[in-house]
């Protein structure tokens, strides 16, 4: 059997020579599949230049995002430790506090207790979210211990606001509480408060704030006014020469309640001052903290 051969012939725009080469159909078809393969393999690697062109953008996509990412895991870190540290200062002065408020013994449902407040360190290795929330539950912590410690606080700046701690008048002390010569029959008496010797028409003040209960005129007391202050602690002043407050007036602390004078049962210008808690006579001077 004969080869099959084909003829290509070359025709030339000019008037040369045309050219003919014989192939054989074999040769032809070997140049068409290499042809067909060339074409094949040419769009197969444009297509995975172009994927890994692609696919190196993601890769360099992903970099950029995973260092941002990180910077921003790092900034994240930073500020908690500084929140920590920030918090751990402020539990440590709550603490402080706390003792000053005397609520050292007192406990709540978290850790540690007021008085007793202890810092939990946020761990670095946790996640962003453990240390936010740890912060969280420190910071809604610390916040009921402050109002628990200001709230006490309070409580005792209002107190002190009604605890007499100043000397009603100014002048020398002639006379203290408890047993002494009565200075009209010399027989021994229970001076139930103490005598404040100084010039008639000075000044009495409000040793605290209170409220006037009684205002009158006594046989012993002479012209005198009592005041309430609060938890169970009430003042009297004796032989005034005049009063400058009424029943039921609310007063502070400095307050003009008083002229010092020598009505009733007195031998002399002086303030009789008394101070009675849960209705028995105490020591005045056991609470003066500016006088004698």
């Amino acid at each position: 059997m004969s080869k099959r051969e084909h003829t290509i012939i070359f025709l030339p725009h000019a008037r040369a020579r045309f050219r003919q080469f014989r192939v054989s159909s074999r040769l032809l078809w070997s140049l068409g599949v290499c042809f067909g393969l060339s074409i094949l393999l040419g769009v197969t690697f444009s297509a995975l230049w172009v994927r890994s062109i692609r696919k190196k953008s993601e890769v360099t996509a992903i970099l950029a995002e995973n260092s941002d990412l990180r910077s921003r895991a790092a900034l994240t870190n930073t500020r908690l430790e500084t929140i920590e540290k920030m918090l751990a200062e402020f539990e440590d002065r709550t603490r402080r506090l706390s003792i000053v408020a005397g609520l050292s013994a007192v406990r709540d449902p978290g850790m540690g207790g007021v008085g007793g407040l202890m810092a939990v360190p946020v761990n670095p290795a946790d996640s962003v979210d453990s240390g936010l929330s740890e912060a969280g539950r420190r910071g809604a912590l610390l916040s009921s211990r402050l109002k628990l410690v200001e709230k006490k606080l309070l409580l005792q700046a209002d107190q002190l606001a009604l605890t007499p701690t100043i000397a009603p008048t100014a002048g020398v002390l002639t006379a203290g509480f408890g047993i002494r010569p009565d200075p009209f029959t010399n027989h021994l008496e229970f001076h139930t408060g103490i005598d404040i010797s100084t010039p008639a028409g000075n000044r009495v003040v409000a040793p605290a704030s209170g409220t006037v209960v009684r205002v009158g005129i006594d046989k012993g007391y002479g012209r005198f006014v009592e005041v309430a202050h609060g938890y169970g602690v009430t003042t009297l002043y004796g032989h005034l020469q005049a009063t400058r407050v009424a029943e039921g007036q609310r007063i502070k602390r400095g307050d003009l309640v008083a002229l010092v004078g020598s009505t009733g049962r007195s031998t002399g210008p002086h303030l009789h001052y008394e101070v009675h808690a849960d209705g028995k006579p105490v020591n005045p001077l056991d609470y003066i903290l500016n006088a004698f």
